[in-house]
Formats: C-alpha cells, sequence, structure tokens
C-alpha cells in the first residue's frame, strides 16, 4: 500500500527508517524476502528500485512512523521476530543503494533521499527535536556549522564517548559541532559565522591575486577560481566548485606559496551554513540576552530554537514558553503568565526572517521554513 510519500522517514527522531533507491543492477545481489517495488515519480526516478527499510538493531520502537504514515502501510512488530531478518535488508540497502540524490532535496519526499547525518543518537524515543536537525543535515549537512546550547540537544548530540553526527557517504563531508553554555550560546554561534566570514574573505584574496598573476595556474584551475568567484555568495554554487577546485589545488600547489595557502584554507571555499541551536529555556530565558543582541546586530546567521515549552533536560520545569495555564511536571498547579511572544520580539527588528514550523502540522512548509531561512541575508 505504500505510496512512496516517504513521511515515515522525515518524522523518525532516530534515522532508523529510510528509503533507498537503487539501480538495477544492484538487485541482482538483494537479501531473500527483501522488500521493494519499482520507484514512483518523474524521469529522475526512471529504471529505480525503492524500498523503505529499517534499521532493526538501532529502532527504539516509537511508533511515530507508523502514526505518520497515511496508507497505513507500516505496523509494529515484535522485535525478535523480526530483528535478525530485517538487519541484511538494512547492511545491503547501505551498502548498495544509489547514493547520490537525482530529486528535488527541498522536498519533502526528496530530503529523505539525502543521507541524514545525524543519526542512531541517544535522544528519548519519539524525541520530538532531533527530527528538525536532522532534516538540517538532509539539507546543508556537507557545510553545516552548529552552534549548540547546552540543554537536552546538546545531550543526544554530543554526550561524552559518543557522537550522533556523521559524514556524506560520497565526499566523507558533515557538519561541524560545537557546544557552548545556556548564557552564551547565540554570541558563541555568531563569533563562529563572523570569523568563517573573515576567512573566507581572506580566501578570496589570495585567490585574486592568484588569477592576477601570483600563481602559474592550468587553464582548469583558472577557469574553476574564475568561476568560483562569480559565485562567491551562492551556497550551492561555491559547493560545487569546491569539489572542483580541490583536486586541481592538490596537483599544482607544489612550490607555490600562494597556491599553498589557499590549499590551506580550502574549507572556506564552500559558504557554511552557520546555525544557531538551541531549546527554549536558552532561546526564551537563559539566553535571552545574548539572542536579541544577534537579532539586532543583523547578520546572517541561522538561529532554531528547539521549542518544548518547557524545561525538558531537567524534567519538566516552566520556561517563558510555557503556555498559560499549563502543566508540567515541577509546576502542577498551572502557570500563570502567557506565553512569551519570541517571535513577534525578532519581528519588531523589521529585518529578521521569521517562521514557525511543526512538522505534524505541514512536512512541506517545515522544509521550505528551513529553506528560506537559510537563503536568506540575515537572521
Amino acid at each position: 500500500k505504500c505510496t512512496q510519500c516517504n513521511y515515515c522517514a522525515i518524522v523518525c527522531p532516530h534515522a532508523v527508517i529510510r528509503p533507498f533507491l537503487f539501480d538495477r543492477d544492484a538487485m541482482d545481489a538483494k537479501p531473500a524476502d527483501f522488500p521493494h517495488r519499482r520507484a514512483q515519480g518523474g524521469a529522475e526516478l526512471a529504471g529505480k528500485q525503492y524500498s523503505i527499510t529499517v534499521s532493526t538493531m538501532d529502532c527504539t520502537g516509537c511508533a511515530v512512523c507508523v502514526q505518520s504514515c497515511p496508507d497505513d502501510s507500516l505496523f509494529m512488530g515484535e522485535y525478535n521476530t523480526y530483528a535478525e531478518q530485517g538487519a541484511p535488508w538494512w547492511e545491503f540497502a547501505m551498502s548498495k543503494s544509489v547514493k547520490e540524490n537525482p530529486t528535488d532535496k527541498f522536498t519533502v519526499k526528496g530530503s529523505q533521499f539525502e543521507t541524514p547525518l545525524l543519526e542512531f543518537s541517544g535522544a528519548c524515543a519519539g524525541c520530538g527535536e532531533t527530527p528538525y536537525v536532522k532534516l538540517l543535515t538532509q539539507l546543508f549537512g556537507k557545510r553545516l556549522m552548529i552552534a549548540n546550547a547546552s540543554g537536552c540537544s546538546s545531550v543526544w548530540g554530543g554526550t561524552s564517548t559518543t557522537n550522533p553526527y556523521t559524514t556524506n557517504p560520497v565526499d566523507g563531508r558533515g557538519p561541524a559541532w560545537g557546544r557552548s553554555l545556556f548564557e552564551d550560546n547565540a554570541e558563541f554561534g555568531l563569533g563562529m559565522a563572523l570569523a568563517s566570514v573573515q576567512r573566507r574573505a581572506q580566501v578570496k584574496d589570495k585567490v585574486r591575486a592568484a588569477l592576477d598573476g601570483g600563481a602559474d595556474l592550468s587553464p582548469e584551475l583558472t577557469k574553476a577560481f574564475s568561476s568560483w568567484l562569480q559565485e562567491f555568495d551562492n551556497a550551492e554554487a561555491a559547493d560545487q566548485y569546491y569539489a572542483t577546485i580541490c583536486p586541481l589545488l592538490e596537483k599544482e600547489r607544489g612550490g607555490q606559496p600562494l597556491l599553498e595557502s589557499i590549499h590551506n584554507g580550502r574549507d572556506m571555499l564552500t559558504k557554511h551554513s552557520q546555525w544557531i541551536i538551541g531549546g527554549d529555556g536558552w532561546a526564551y530565558d537563559i539566553g535571552f540576552g545574548g539572542l536579541d543582541h544577534v537579532l539586532a546586530k543583523g547578520s546572517n546567521v541561522n538561529i532554531m530554537v528547539l521549542d518544548t515549552e518547557m524545561y525538558s533536560n531537567t524534567g519538566g520545569q516552566v520556561s517563558k514558553s510555557t503556555p498559560q495555564s499549563a502543566l508540567v511536571k515541577f509546576a502542577t498547579a498551572g502557570k500563570e503568565q502567557n506565553k512569551k511572544d519570541l517571535g513577534g520580539h525578532a519581528i519588531n527588528y523589521g529585518g529578521v526572517y521569521v517562521a514557525s514550523m511543526a512538522m505534524g502540522a505541514d512536512y512541506n512548509q517545515s522544509v521550505q521554513a528551513i529553506r528560506e531561512a537559510e537563503s536568506y541575508n540575515g537572521p
């Protein structure tokens, strides 16, 4: 009954259920009873096979995928019945599936053919935070930089001895992640962004100097450098030129100090997607002063507030995001004040892109809100 909408994958908190695409030749090595069917869609999916596959050993059993499926195509089964059977299916899908996404990643369906670079975290079963950050890694993961405030997202995002953030299997790139305190995470993220701007500007000057005769360049590198300069502020295009320039630099940098310097700073050839992430305890309360400063400064940074409407990590205390009359674990008499309007506060500055999203309400709006926020030249 599956209609290949990929809703189950976009809501999965731990990235354990994923859609995979296969070329015809890959199916010759499929395990016994491997579930698959012809991929549905446009010409970009012609000739491909489609499968929804589960990492049975990593699934927490939250059933969010089953509840989100509009076609009643999924069901919960006994672990002992399906775990061993599902393991070779997952290994086959991870090793033999198509790695380059042939579809538009800025659609609900297309986004889930991108490899999630946040997987198998220690978040609670059914976590409502991880799907949004996981989606960030699917849309911008190769050039993503995260400044993470203390709280739930810093616990499942970077618990000692574990790291749920991973790299893309095609080129080995992935998110850069750092945690700061409740009280200064916004400033921490702003510093990361401003440092990237300055370092990119220095690389830009060096590329110009190389084109002006400061280095002996091949015609291929000359063309790539010139095109990169023209697309300097176009994140997707600059990222493509990054892939072209790096191997050329590797070949030609020997004995040329200017090219050596550009090579050493080659991570700045791509335009980083800077995100400041934290919960409502950070954004509405303890870190609000810094957040307000970042909004007022107008720099090109992105802020994602994982609003659970209470202090989740410490067990359930009220925050300024908690709605009036709401009951939480340590405030059983209800909250007396209204919920603070953080979005309205940001709008007052006039040059801030503001969006509210909830995947359970509208999957596509969530994808588009993240895309629009990242492409907006400002906070």
